[in-house]
């Protein structure tokens, strides 16, 4: 009877681990860089590991922490598609011809609409 019962639950506690191992990947930005101090500058934008069809919203940190949202500033407005890949384009000149930004690393960040950080990635500009 108790091996009856060892097997038993045995065999419920490998069901319930085989059901929970579906993973999904780690969401991650992509681009490339380094970028160029340019008053023009643009750079294409990429996701993956999202959750699929999901709006996601990108922030930019400044090296001493200031954050801000920068979807207004990319084309088209990033969504994850129904892999939750997503891909855009950041006209990031403004950011250079204000002066917001130097030579030096950034940060990138993705969240999601209430903006709960999903992802990250540095932005370098040389």
């Amino acid at each position: 009877m108790k091996s009856l019962f060892a097997t038993c639950v045995l065999a419920c506690t490998l069901l319930v681990s085989a059901c929970g191992t579906t993973s999904t990947p780690d969401p991650e930005i992509n681009l490339k860089g380094p970028l160029a101090l340019d008053e023009k500058g643009i750079v294409e934008l990429s996701g993956s590991g999202f959750v699929p069809n999901s709006d996601v919203t990108l922030v930019f940190r400044t090296i001493d922490g200031v954050e801000s949202d920068i979807t207004y500033a990319v084309d088209p407005a990033p969504k994850a598609d129904g892999k939750g890949n997503w891909v855009t384009t950041w006209s990031y000149g403004r950011f250079v011809k204000k002066k917001l930004v130097a030579a030096g690393d950034y940060t990138l960040i993705a969240t999601d609409t209430d903006f709960t950080p999903l992802a990250q990635e540095v932005v370098s500009f040389k």
